[in-house]
């Protein structure tokens, strides 16, 4: 995909919605007019999120100039997902090669989910203050290295330290980007936070796909040592040096004790990552590879494919949700999500064919905007608080079940088979489901009246 396709999804993610009277994501629009809207609408149109910097002059800087960073923020993203996702159809192969069954190739997994685990937090922190260029040149370089590792591994121990520090990499990128886009003023907030799912997503879709013909053509550990390389290019991108004296650095300081939100309330959404990044990891990125190379003989390059038509799925999902989110309703853009994952667990648990495996995928792809969503409400109610901090606490659930839902899959499935394999992750996600109705406020203004 070329940078310029990326730029159109990207743009099309932050154009103005119905009624906004809005530029683009830059412009602060909110309906409530309060104190802290007015307060900040100085500083975001400022307001650079690439560097964290104000300008020199801060007359020159345009909403315009603001979104053009974001995309830039986007495509490093997008490419720095697409190095640590071309591992994602090679489990087959990696397992066969290195002797590794279906438990060890959940624990592959969940060491992956380890170092976003241990980058979660002091990323989240981080990003309150630090430039998102440095940001995600370090993630870059994490995922370099850690691609590297893996794809020279002799033994199944060096691949999991390997899958480790991929982990860190991708947890430092997706906090960077998800922290920039979510600055974004609440009334577009929606469709900002689409863009980042665009950059997220796309990234998520062309990996597999790639991963799947590179070890087609070649072997596994090609294309891992591909997505290295991609990742280390990224990193010296992003380090390179620019053109001095335009802006002058400076942090975006936030009031760490205010925007206070409902103990309960911060649970059922931080609950709302850990329901999604579970389904990736013990459906998409373990049973579904398992069970089409071991049950429904399936090649890599199919497996690899249809994980990228997953992704690009999620893509056109989190589009439509966002301009539902900015236009109707947050949690009418929630809740369907949410019944779709649930029913996209039973569809793949109850029936054993070739179909059934493509529907779970695809009801599972739809319905993965749900986290989007949440992010966006978790902005809404950070507004002149800990933003950075609670994305990094969002993301660190959504983490610990990216580690342990696929080691709990893959040893029931390697024991009883694929329905019981299934059976907690599905009353976790009802319980999450009906945890989020009871308590989550709608904070789009126009909705709530």
């Amino acid at each position: 995909m070329s940078r310029g396709s990326l730029k159109l999804i990207l743009a099309i993610a932050v154009l103005p919605g119905r009624g906004s009277g809005t530029t683009g994501i830059a412009n602060d629009c909110r309906a409530d007019g309060s104190s802290v809207a007015a307060a900040r609408l100085g500083a975001d149109l400022a307001y650079d999120p690439l560097t964290k910097a104000a300008p020199t002059a801060v007359k020159h800087q345009s909403p315009q100039a603001t979104t053009l960073n974001l995309w830039y923020v986007g495509l490093a993203v997008f490419a720095i997902t697409v190095a640590t996702h071309v591992r994602v159809p090679l489990l087959a192969d990696m397992g066969r090669e290195l002797g590794m069954g279906p438990a060890a190739l959940g624990a592959y997994v969940a060491f992956f989910a380890m170092g976003r685990i241990v980058a979660d937090v002091p990323a989240g922190r981080l990003t309150d203050s630090r430039p998102v260029r440095s940001m995600l040149a370090v993630g870059a370089v994490f995922a370099s290295v850690g691609g590297l590792v893996a794809g020279i591994a002799p033994i199944a121990l060096v691949a999991f330290a390997g899958s480790f520090v991929i982990g860190v990499g991708s947890a430092w990128t997706n906090t960077t980007g998800i922290s920039a886009f979510a600055e974004a003023p609440r009334e577009r907030r929606g469709v900002a936070m689409s863009g980042f799912a665009a950059a997220l997503l796309v990234g998520q879709a062309i990996g597999p796909t790639l991963g799947g013909v590179a070890a087609s053509l070649w072997d596994w550990r090609v294309a891992l040592l591909a997505g290295a390389a991609l990742a280390g290019v990224v990193a010296v991108i992003l380090v390179w040096p620019r053109k001095a004296g335009t802006t002058i650095p400076t942090a975006r300081l936030r009031d760490t004790n205010g925007a206070a939100v409902a103990p309960l309330v911060l649970v059922a959404i931080y609950l709302l990552p850990a329901v999604q990044f579970a389904i990736g990891a013990a459906l998409i990125q373990t049973l579904v590879p398992i069970v089409g190379d071991g049950e429904l003989g399936l090649t890599v390059g199919t497996i690899g494919a249809a994980i990228g038509v997953a992704g690009l799925l999620r893509l056109s999902a989190a589009l439509v949700t966002g301009r539902i989110s900015d236009n109707i309703s947050r949690r009418w853009a929630l809740f369907p999500g949410l019944v779709l994952q649930v029913a996209s667990l039973i569809t793949f648990a109850v029936f054993d064919s070739l179909a059934a495996w493509w529907v779970a995928i695809v009801l599972s792809a739809l319905g993965s905007s749900a986290v989007n969503v949440g992010a966006t409400v978790l902005a809404d109610l950070s507004e002149g608080g800990p933003l950075g901090r609670r994305l990094g606490m969002f993301r660190l659930s959504g983490d610990v079940a990216l580690f342990l839902a696929p080691l709990v899959t893959g040893v029931l499935y390697q024991v009883s088979g694929r329905g019981i394999a299934l059976v907690p992750l599905i009353i976790f996600v009802l319980f999450v489901t009906a945890l989020n109705w009871m308590v989550v406020p709608e904070t789009l203004p126009r909705a709530t009246g």
